[in-house]
């Protein structure tokens, strides 16, 4: 695990960088003395220890950039007056701690981040397996990425799973298959399932997908594959995507 120490004060990074080394000796321990050093590299930290009163960038500051660069990391803050611990709910702090540091309090402390960072890694591992799923095919078994599927069709049973890199077929159900996908896809249709990732353009009766094949869309599931979609680019482009057209492009 890498976790970094800010601080101003050299004395106080070290000290606090040696006792966690004390504590943890194979965890990675990086010293910085601004924000701006910091940010540079900030990335890499799974815990970071960022004093609120730096020259240059302060460490509220600092932390908003942290968090703008989709840093994770579990934020602890160092600060000499408790007025300005209420800043931190505004950037996801973890907790906060009172110089002059206490040691019993400091380990605490550093025992529950080194907690919440395992955690955290634990999760976001889960979350790199989900990126495929496995299908077998008779005698086959194949791992899909799953988002390198455009869509899936099913006839008598049969289900056709359309990627980037071919198709591949199976004998299952299509809504078995879109609990294992997750939100990014829909079925439109009882016979189809889409990745909104690949829907070029649709209309009230039809959508169109990057490879060019026509997907129907049912009649009583048109509103909900439009507030869906636009959900998704909500999500993928983070703007406010105007849902007044019938007819969508991209």
């Amino acid at each position: 695990m890498k976790i970094a120490v800010c601080d101003d004060e050299p004395v106080v990074c070290r000290q606090i960088s040696q006792q966690i080394r004390n504590i943890y000796p194979s965890f990675q321990v990086q010293e910085y003395f601004s924000g701006e050093a910091l940010l540079k590299e900030v990335l890499q930290f799974q815990i970071i220890f960022l004093d609120i009163r730096l020259g240059g960038i302060d460490g509220i500051e600092t932390a908003r950039k942290i968090r703008k660069n989709s840093s994770k990391a579990v934020l602890i803050f160092l600060t000499a007056l408790e007025e300005y611990v209420f800043q931190a709910f505004d950037v996801e702090a973890f907790h906060y701690l009172l110089k002059p540091l206490k040691k019993e309090k400091f380990f605490q402390v550093l025992e529950l981040a080194v907690k919440k960072a395992e955690e955290e890694q634990s999760e976001k591992s889960e979350q790199s397996e989900r990126r495929s799923i496995v299908i077998k095919a008779g005698a086959v078994t194949r791992k899909i990425k799953i988002d390198q599927i455009i869509y899936a069709e099913v006839q008598n049973r049969k289900v056709t799973v359309y990627t980037t890199d071919g198709s591949l077929e199976y004998y299952g159900r299509i809504s078995e298959l879109l609990k294992e996908l997750g939100k990014n896809f829909i079925c439109p249709h009882r016979s189809y399932l889409v990745n909104f990732a690949y829907v070029s353009n649709y209309c009230a009766t039809s959508i169109t997908m990057d490879n060019g094949a026509e997907i129907s869309v049912a009649k009583q599931r048109y509103r909900t594959f439009v507030q869906q979609y636009f959900q998704y680019i909500k999500r993928q482009k983070g703007r406010t995507v105007s849902e007044g057209k019938e007819t969508g492009k991209i």
